[in-house]
């Protein structure tokens, strides 16, 4: 396990924020999973996974939902304008339906657990803000 992971998970614990790693601490794999779920006022529960490497961590949330039939078009003319208004966090609708998300941040071990807490928490909270307006394309 990459000592970013570590340093990453060690922050989370001594914040309280609760966690689970997809990958036991002896692995010398290529990349770490750490998963960290939460909801909000308009949120519902919802997993951002964390890839982890070397550089850095990708965060991803695999499925805010799906499009409902018939609301393709409307759905991509609504991830670009958010894609264009939030420019730390890509959505994305995927050929299966699914609407995604993503966002990238570099991490170093001695900054991992700010970092990565932070991109977390900007995640979490712009999913919150923008969850609404994805309600009018999902299923």
């Amino acid at each position: 396990m990459y000592q970013n992971s570590i340093q990453l998970m060690q922050s989370m614990r001594e914040a309280g924020i609760e966690h689970r790693s997809d990958t036991p601490l002896d692995d010398e794999n290529l990349i770490d999973t750490i998963r960290v779920g939460w909801s909000g006022a308009s949120l519902p529960a919802t997993v951002i996974l964390f890839r982890v490497n070397d550089r850095g961590a990708h965060l991803e949330v695999e499925e805010l939902g799906r499009v409902a039939p018939g609301l393709r078009a409307q759905a991509l003319e609504l991830v670009n304008a958010l894609n264009g208004s939030y420019r730390w966090i890509t959505f994305v609708v995927e050929d299966d339906g699914r609407i995604a998300c993503s966002s990238d941040v570099f991490m170093v071990p001695e900054v991992a657990g700010l970092f990565g807490i932070a991109a977390m928490g900007r995640m979490f909270d712009t999913l919150d803000e923008v969850y609404p307006r994805l309600l009018r394309v999902l299923a």
